[in-house]
């Protein structure tokens, strides 16, 4: 069956649409409304209070370098820690220095942070009782924030269960998305490359897809099938207009 030149075209780029949406639907607002479930040090520490296009979510801040204030948005893509792999892991904060094994360190700690009911709880791992504002010390040691001679003794060890316990330091890269396939109840919202310093990378265990997907989906069903009524073969049309 042929098709005329600007129908193939038009279906061309109503592909190209198509291949393109998934990538536009990941964009997420991610807001801080204020306040945290546990404090290390000086720093808020634990989940944070936070908003996913609006919605409120409780996120967990893996970068230390960067500072938010109450009230602040930003704009953020969004990655399924089950999904990461040696091509989209460069699209996060800190994939380029930490890599998938450093990815599936965070996302095992952010798994036990959901675990706790509250900043003050604590659980024993491996013999290591520990809590939330130990977690978010491990989490931020692990992308680079504070040194390990500022952690304590329990910080360490959590940092060294992770690591050399379960074996992800040691991991290869097939390796380390078998385990990452695991955490598919965990999101990975990395602020824009361009604007991401006063912003910060967070995870959270709720997923917000954007709105606007949906309707695009709709519109580009719509045209597809305008588009294979309209460039229907010139002979099916001489067919119509004989009978």
């Amino acid at each position: 069956m042929r098709i005329r030149a600007g129908g193939f075209a038009a279906i061309a780029v109503l592909a190209a649409f198509c291949l393109a949406l998934p990538a536009l639907s990941q964009d997420v607002t991610v807001g801080y409304t204020g306040g945290y479930s546990a404090v290390w040090g000086s720093e808020g520490a634990g989940t944070y209070n936070g908003t996913l296009n609006g919605a409120p979510a409780q996120v967990i801040c893996d970068d230390f370098q960067d500072t938010i204030s109450a009230g602040q948005t930003w704009s953020a893509t969004v990655l399924n820690a089950a999904n990461l792999n040696t091509t989209n892991i460069v699209d996060t904060l800190f994939g380029s220095t930490i890599g998938l094994d450093g990815y599936a360190e965070l996302a095992t700690l952010v798994s036990y942070m959901y675990a706790l009911p509250n900043g003050s709880a604590t659980t024993t791992l491996g013999g290591i009782t520990f809590s939330q504002a130990d977690i978010s010390a491990a989490i931020w040691y692990i992308t680079g924030g504070p040194a390990l001679s500022s952690l304590s003794a329990t910080e360490v060890d959590l940092v060294n269960y992770v690591k050399s316990t379960l074996g992800i330091n040691s991991m290869t890269d097939a390796q380390a998305e078998a385990y990452l396939a695991r955490f598919g109840g965990l999101w990975i919202y990395t602020p824009d490359p361009n604007t991401h310093h006063g912003a910060q990378e967070m995870w959270s265990n709720t997923n917000v897809p954007e709105g606007g997907a949906a309707l695009l989906y709709l519109l580009l069903a719509g045209a597809v099938c305008f588009g294979a009524m309209f460039f229907s073969p010139r002979k099916r049309l001489g067919n119509c207009e004989t009978a």
